[in-house]
């Protein structure tokens, strides 16, 4: 994981380690017009560069995995949760990238 927001709004290019078959790059929070209700809108918008080694990981699973991250993103999920949804996703998040059933007990 890269941090780059402190150095401006907009998005931004981490360095990949060979050693990681998955890099994510947290960029800015922007203002940008929207969609929201039917009618454009200014939100704010995070910027997030998500990148994959295609030598490990498939891209159905790579796909399915950044689906779900911007599904719980855009919930505010974690927010206001406990430690037992919270392994509940990422059991979840697991399954997302492998396509392997994951059991929580």
């Amino acid at each position: 994981m890269t941090a780059i927001g402190m150095f401006g709004k907009g998005a931004g290019w981490g360095i990949p380690l060979p050693s990681h078959a998955l890099w994510i790059t947290v960029g800015g929070i922007g203002e940008k017009p929207g969609v929201v209700d039917g009618h454009i809108a200014i939100r704010e918008y995070l910027s997030l560069t998500i990148s994959f080694d295609h030598e490990t990981i498939d891209g159905a699973p790579a796909a399915r995995f950044t689906q779900r991250l911007k599904e719980l993103i855009e919930g505010g999920y974690g927010l206001d949760d406990s430690t037992v949804e919270s392994e509940l996703v990422v059991s979840e998040m697991q399954f997302a990238i492998t396509g392997q059933q994951v059991v929580v007990s």
